[in-house]
């Protein structure tokens, strides 16, 4: 069971991490991970400022969840110790907790 949560972690990350370079190479903004509900990107009143603002944050945020996916799903076939489980969702915690503290920081400065 826990296998299925570490790999949708894995592929959750993979996507933020997506969003972050589409976000730097295309400056297309994916509004369902960067935006909240009901906003567009025209609301947006400097693009290239949300854009600089966003990148690495939104891809340090991918990666981190990415990587407590990965470190999880290794120690629990592996069987190693109940500490890296819990410092893994540490991780997590601050990933998911950095990111919608980040997003909303973005909202409220370019909107």
């Amino acid at each position: 069971m826990y296998d299925f949560i570490d790999i949708l972690c894995i592929l959750c990350g993979a996507y933020l991490v997506y969003t972050a370079v589409v976000l730097k190479t295309k400056g297309r903004i994916i509004g369902n991970v960067l935006l909240k509900k009901g906003t567009d990107e025209k609301d947006i009143k400097d693009k290239e400022g949300f854009v600089k603002f966003l990148f690495s944050k939104v891809l340090l945020a991918g990666i981190m969840v990415m990587v407590g996916g990965i470190i999880n799903l290794a120690n629990t076939h592996m069987a190693g110790p109940e500490i890296v489980t819990t410092i893994t969702c540490c991780i997590f915690a601050v990933a998911i907790i950095g990111y919608g503290i980040v997003t909303n920081m973005a909202m409220r400065k370019f909107m």
